[in-house]
């Protein structure tokens, strides 16, 4: 079974992060931010294409890239604290 590891670019206020989530399935760039952050509406307007406001439209979220990986590696992955 495959999984994938996402990596988003967050920004928070003037602050910018990655930040690291393991999916069990394929989704679009819309459904892993959706579910990583919990956002209810989609709303991309004046934001770069793929990039999501929060649901105040305060801070916003794009995946930064996603590679598949296998059970092994999501297992070490999740043991070490890096998603």
């Amino acid at each position: 079974m495959k999984k994938y590891l996402v990596r988003f670019e967050c920004r928070v206020g003037d602050y910018e992060h990655l930040d690291y989530c393991i999916f069990d399935k394929k989704k679009s760039e819309w459904g892993y931010c959706k579910e990583f952050w919990g956002i209810n509406k989609r709303d991309s307007s004046c934001l770069k294409d793929n990039m999501f406001w929060d649901d105040w439209m305060q801070n916003a979220i794009s995946v930064y890239s996603e590679t598949e990986i296998t059970n092994q590696e999501a297992d070490v992955l999740q043991r070490l604290g890096v998603a």
